[in-house]
């Protein structure tokens, strides 16, 4: 049997469970049933949205294959070679940012923080957390990620690709604190969409059908961040690494390609756009998909991570991943990358820690 040796970047952490905000404000996160389905209810929205434009999976909270607690996390990690696994956030953690009040937005989400750190203090099992970010509430993000720079499970922290509103934005030198003091404490940044989340989602919102809303929305949300990100006035800081989750990979050599033949011809001042990417940004490819493998060699193997997507419904197996990627990318070569990503997997202290 192989020694469980993979890093999974892409996990979630089951944070709509009722025992978690039981004690909680009336406006906390509640599970509730709408029309035989559900869902999750923050304030007066429900999530995933069940209907309209942008609507989310229409099994609600029930297209998880499993509830995410150590019981089935650990079969599934040993089955598939798994020796540590980074929580990213759930129905909650992707949803706050659509909460309008931003008191009560960052309330819920350092709320969120708390919990995914006892989380894993808590586990059996190797798991790391992500503190939540908000493009809409700069100052506060900085201070979450100074709250919690010393907690040895730490690796990192995530961030919706769009915020609530179009004005919110990556590229805004607003945010730029926040990503030297993610760089300086060797924090990953994850970018990491969700859908039907009632949030400023353009691909998405055009549609009524989840089949699309799902298809274009992370891929769509992806698009702004990355072009947000890598064209920023005030650039990447050094050292910061930033991890693309579950949009895809096939469409990101042609889109690098557009965005660098426009730099070229009309902004000579900017950096290429596709040099800021080699330098910065790794992708976890999901073998379902067909130009994965060509999308990896023309990125460059140094640049993708494995994550699992555990318990979603489009769970990634690493048998999958390994017949698909693991020519191009050896788990040794996968392993490297991972650490360098994410280099707190490699320091942070944990039982069976990288």
């Amino acid at each position: 049997m192989t020694t469980p040796d993979l890093l999974d970047c892409d996990t979630h952490f089951s944070d709509h469970e009722p025992g978690l905000w039981a004690g909680d404000a009336p406006g906390a996160p509640r599970v509730v049933t709408h029309e035989d389905r559900r869902l999750l209810r923050i304030g007066d929205l429900l999530f995933p949205k069940p209907t309209g434009t942008g609507q989310g999976n229409p099994s609600g909270l029930g297209h998880l294959i499993g509830p995410g607690h150590d019981a089935d996390r650990a079969p599934f990690m040993a089955a598939n070679g798994i020796a540590t696994a980074v929580l990213q956030p759930g129905f909650v953690g992707l949803s706050f940012q659509a909460v309008p009040g931003p008191d009560d937005r960052v309330g819920l989400a350092a709320r969120y923080d708390e919990l995914a750190a006892q989380a894993c203090a808590k586990s059996e099992l190797d798991l790391r957390w992500t503190i939540l970010l908000s493009a809409e509430d700069p100052a506060w993000s900085l201070a979450e990620v100074h709250r919690h720079r010393d907690d040895p499970y730490l690796v990192g922290a995530t961030i919706r690709p769009t915020a609530r509103t179009r004005e919110a934005r990556l590229g805004d030198p607003a945010f730029t604190p926040v990503l030297e003091a993610l760089a300086a404490h060797g924090l990953a940044l994850f970018v990491h969409g969700g859908t039907g989340c009632h949030q400023w989602s353009p691909l998405a919102d055009a549609y009524a059908d989840y089949t699309l809303t799902h298809a274009l929305g992370h891929m769509g949300e992806q698009m702004i961040a990355l072009a947000d990100l890598l064209t920023r006035p005030d650039g990447l800081p050094e050292g910061l690494r930033v991890v693309m989750l579950e949009s895809g990979v096939g469409w990101i050599p042609p889109f690098l390609e557009r965005l660098d033949g426009h730099v070229r011809r009309l902004d000579h001042g900017r950096a290429v756009p596709s040099a800021v990417f080699a330098g910065h940004v790794a992708v976890a490819p999901d073998p379902g998909e067909r130009y994965a493998a060509w999308a990896v060699r023309e990125l460059g193997t140094g640049n993708v991570v494995f994550g699992s997507d555990y318990p979603h419904w489009d769970t990634v197996r690493a048998g999958e991943w390994l017949e698909a990627f693991g020519e191009l990318c050896p788990r040794d070569a996968l392993r490297d990358n991972t650490r360098r990503f994410v280099p707190r997997l490699a320091e942070a202290p944990g039982r069976g820690a990288a």
